[in-house]
This record gives structure tokens, sequence and C-alpha cells, in this order.
């Protein structure tokens, strides 16, 4: 019987199973959106904003009298705790996986880049109580956002039905 014979597929190396399949973009998962880190929709529009706040926000931050008036007028750890429940918000619906977990790393890690802009300016200080209430307010955002969009989502099924 050597046309029934049963073909084994060809082995695929290691290195080939750790590649993504033929044609979906590298490392962010398949075509069409389903399965990709990035919210395509939201992705393209929240990023680029808490880019350009980001930016805005060291360099208000850094200049010279703006920054101690601000301090004076609203607290200074207010400041931080509303810039950063922002950014955490932007960066929380921009992802599909891991949105919580996405967002307290990258606002902690703006946080820390944010306090060593701060370091090398000599009218500025880096202060570990501000990266402390940039963490915090990521924090408290993720799981504001976390149990109202588990919320949204019961909700959602409940109505559909």
């Amino acid at each position: 019987m050597a046309g029934s014979e049963r073909k084994e597929p060809p082995r695929r190396t290691r290195s080939a199973r750790l590649l993504p399949p033929k044609g979906a973009p590298f490392a962010l998962g398949r075509p069409g959106g389903e399965g990709t880190f990035f919210r395509p929709g939201m992705a393209r529009i929240c990023l680029p904003v808490a880019a350009l706040f980001f930016a805005l926000l060291v360099t208000i931050g850094n200049l010279p009298g703006l920054a101690a008036e601000m301090s004076d007028a609203f607290g200074d750890k207010r400041l931080h705790l509303a810039a950063y429940a922002f950014l955490t918000t932007l960066i929380y619906f921009s992802v599909n996986r891991r949105p919580a977990l996405t967002a307290l790393v990258a606002v902690a890690l703006l946080g820390a880049l944010d306090e060593a802009i701060q370091s090398l300016f000599p009218y500025r200080q880096a202060d570990l109580l501000d990266l402390l209430a940039d963490i915090s307010a990521a924090g408290a955002t993720v799981i504001s956002l976390h149990i109202g969009t588990a919320a949204f989502g019961s909700f959602r099924a409940v109505t559909k039905s």
C-alpha cells in the first residue's frame, strides 16, 4: 500500500515555533485585531495623546518658575495624582492583554523617567515621594478601571439577552 502511506508533517525547529504565524505582524498578534497586544483603534488615539501629554508634563514641570507656582496653587502631590491617573487611563485603554499590569509598569517607568529628568536641573530635585504618588495614582486608577470595565461588561451581557 504505497499510495496510502501516511506522511508525517515536517518537523519544525524550536526557533520556528517561536515566530508568529506567517502574515502576522511581528510580536503584535494576528491580523484583524484579535489577539493583538494593542487595541487597534484605541491605541492609535490614546498612545500619541499619552506621549504628547507626558512630554508636556515634563516640559511644564521643568520650567523654572511655573512648576513652583503650580505646586503652591494646587499641591504638588495632587498634580502628580491627577496627571499620572490620566496617563494610566490612556495606557489602560490602549492595551488588550493585561492592561492593568501594562499600565502600572508603564506609569512607574514614566514616573521614574520624570524624576530622573528633574534631577538633571539645578533648580529641581527628584523626590521619591513624587514617584510613590505616581505609582499610587496608577494603582488606584487601574483598580477603578478594572472594576468599572468588569461591571460595564456584565451590564452589557445582561442587556443584550
